[in-house]
Order: C-alpha cells, then sequence, then structure tokens
C-alpha cells in the first residue's frame, strides 16, 4: 500500500502542469452546465457554436510555441543578457521588453513561460522585488501581444472575422500599441529605482538550437498557412513531425487551454441566448463607439478579455473598436486576461494580489483614458 501511495504521488508530481490552473477550465464546465440547462440546446448542436478555423490556428501556434520554449533558446539569450545588467531599473526594462515582444509572435502566455521563471531564477538580484517584475511582464504581455493576429487568442479570433492580412492587422493596431507601450515605459521607469544590483552568470543552460531553429521556420510558414486558409493541413504535419523528433512537444503543450477556448466558445453562444442578457446587450447602444469601445473594457473585467470579445461580436461588427476594447480590458482586475493568472500563478508572494491590481488597475485607467481621447 505505502509503495502505491508513494507510486501515486510520484505520479501526481510528473503531470501536476496538467492540474495547475485548471480553475477557470472548472468555472468554465460549470457555467456550460448551467448554461444548457436553462437555454434547454441539445448536446449535439455544441459542435457548430465552437469557430473551429480559430482552434485550429490556435492549436499550431500552441505547439509551435511550445517547441520555442522547449528550446530552451530565449531562456539562455535573456539569460546571459540579463547577468550582464547591474542596474535594477535596467533589468525591469529589459525584461518588460523581452516580455511584450515575445508575446507579439510567441503569444502572451508562452512568453510568460519563458521570461517569468527567469526571473525567480534572478531572485538573489532582484530581492523581494521580484513580485513587482511578475507583475510588470504580466502587464507587457498583455500590451505586446496587442500588436500581431497571433499575440493572444482573442486576436486570432478577431483576424478571422476581420479577414485581413496579418500585416494589416499590426499597421491598424499600431496606435493602440504605441499608446499602451509609452505608459508601459513611463511605468517601468517610475515604479523600478536605478539602484545597482550584483549579477550572478555561472547558471548553465542547454540549448536545443535545431529545434529552435526549425520551429521557426515552421511558424513563418504557419503564418502564411494561416493566411491562405491552409493551416489544417499544415497542423496535421506538425502533429506527425514533432512526435517523430520531439514527443515532449506535443506532452507539454498546455491541452487544457484549447478545451478551455472550446468551451468558451459554447458558454458564449449559450448566453447570449438568454433573454435577460441579450436584453441587457441590446440596451447598451453598441452602435455608439464610444458605448462599445467602454463596453468592450468592462466586460473584460467581469468575464475576462476572450468572452467579452466573443459577446461583443454577436452585436457588433466594428472590429477594429472591439479589438482596442478587448487588448485595452486585458488589464485591470486578475481576471480580465488568462495571462495575469498564468503570471501570478508562478509568485508565491502573499502581497501578490495587492502588488498586482495596485499597478494594473492605474495601467488600466491611464490606457483606457489616453485610447478613449486619442483614438476613439
Amino acid at each position: 500500500m505505502r509503495k502505491l501511495l508513494i507510486m501515486w504521488m510520484s505520479r501526481v508530481k510528473q503531470y501536476g502542469y496538467l492540474l495547475e490552473g485548471s480553475e477557470v477550465l472548472l468555472v468554465s464546465l460549470v457555467a456550460l452546465v448551467v448554461l444548457e440547462l436553462l437555454v434547454g440546446k441539445p448536446l449535439s448542436r455544441f459542435p457548430v457554436y465552437v469557430d473551429w478555423n480559430t482552434i485550429v490556428t490556435l492549436t499550431g501556434l500552441l505547439l509551435i510555441t511550445t517547441a520555442i520554449k522547449e528550446s530552451r533558446f530565449f531562456y539562455w539569450l535573456a539569460y546571459r543578457i540579463s547577468t550582464r545588467i547591474t542596474n535594477e531599473r535596467n533589468l525591469a526594462l529589459f525584461l518588460v521588453a523581452a516580455s511584450a515582444v515575445l508575446a507579439m509572435f510567441l503569444t502572451n502566455d508562452i512568453a510568460l513561460f519563458i521570461i517569468v521563471p527567469l526571473t525567480l531564477s534572478l531572485q538573489k538580484i532582484s530581492g523581494s522585488n521580484y513580485i513587482k517584475f511578475i507583475v510588470f511582464e504580466a502587464i507587457a504581455v498583455n500590451a505586446g501581444s496587442t500588436f500581431t493576429a497571433v499575440g493572444n487568442p482573442q486576436n486570432i479570433h478577431l483576424w478571422h472575422q476581420w479577414q485581413i492580412s496579418f500585416p494589416l492587422f499590426s499597421l491598424k493596431m499600431l496606435p493602440l500599441e504605441g499608446i499602451l507601450l509609452f505608459w508601459l515605459l513611463i511605468g517601468t521607469i517610475w515604479v523600478f529605482p536605478a539602484k545597482k544590483i550584483h549579477s550572478d552568470s555561472r547558471q548553465k543552460e542547454k540549448v536545443n538550437r535545431s529545434l529552435f531553429w526549425s520551429s521557426v521556420f515552421i511558424f513563418i510558414l504557419f503564418l502564411i498557412s494561416a493566411e491562405l486558409h491552409y493551416d489544417t493541413y499544415l497542423l496535421a504535419i506538425l502533429f506527425v513531425y514533432y512526435s517523430i523528433t520531439k514527443k515532449t512537444v506535443i506532452k507539454n503543450a498546455d491541452w487544457k487551454l484549447i478545451l478551455l477556448f472550446i468551451i468558451i466558445f459554447i458558454d458564449v453562444h449559450l448566453l447570449y441566448r438568454l433573454d435577460l442578457v441579450n436584453r441587457f446587450m441590446e440596451s447598451l447602444n453598441l452602435k455608439n463607439t464610444y458605448t462599445l469601445f467602454a463596453s468592450g473594457v468592462f466586460l473584460s473585467q467581469i468575464i475576462s478579455n476572450v468572452p467579452a470579445t466573443l459577446l461583443l461580436l454577436k452585436y457588433s461588427d466594428s472590429f477594429k473598436v472591439i479589438t482596442f476594447a478587448v487588448n485595452v480590458g486585458g488589464n485591470g482586475l486578475l481576471i480580465a486576461s488568462f495571462a495575469n493568472i498564468i503570471a501570478l500563478h508562478f509568485a508565491k508572494n502573499p502581497k501578490k494580489y495587492l502588488y498586482f491590481h495596485r499597478y494594473s488597475l492605474l495601467y488600466l485607467l491611464v490606457t483606457s483614458v489616453s485610447v478613449f481621447i486619442l483614438l476613439i
């Protein structure tokens, strides 16, 4: 019996990553059951409610970015650069900038899985301020992921619905990205002092360069295939390729994320079929640009920015305004973006929620007002 218990505990530890962050998935499943009972739609209709084009694109990106993370290349590069920085403010600027840039192409959650462990490994350098680094990295990935069509899940779906090219999407997001990064830069300089820190460059990191460069090449191919609507075929090839070359990529990919978004599609479809919700949404006058933007920011704080995106698209086709709103709304409350939950999951500081909301809510306020005045 004791041997069985030890074996079971080792299995739990080995596959513990499958249990992490399951709270949001559980809530979504409970919501699905409740909404199904209220609306009374048959289960056989559920697959129709899912945007499978978005799921295919998200799955392909999940595999490729997981492979890039598994290669450890960016971790190695970031560590080498960061340990040569002797100023806390400069270290913060580097980590924030790296978070934002990685999120533009590797999605916001993968960027966090690279940068936050790096930050924790540098805890001897950053001291007790490591929690502030993580908070600003969470804000940075939300800001950086805004710029591209593949930076975050809501952008992937909006890109498919908008039916514009990848470069044009980024061009339309450029003014918003400028505002978000400007205030992020100001906030980083303001919060982190220019005090000296002592670096430690003794850590060794093994890098799988062949996995990294092959995945970068595949990433470019996948973007082109998604643009031409051939990503379904390439996704099948990806499964075969990584099954042969690096099985851990498929094993370590966060499949809960894919399941979560399938459930969210169904939840939102059932949600807007409720008379109470439908009447409320129709009363908001979403044809008005200002109301639509404010509603997107507000709904992101209540139900998170991905469900907010799906809900707003049922009542408006003003894709640009919705994209601006839900990306700005990713900051603020913890629930506003799944990236926020992922970032704070790593932190063990008892004051992490206080730190997060102190800076994230202020950032939401400043950026919302700036975008409302300058761009809406």
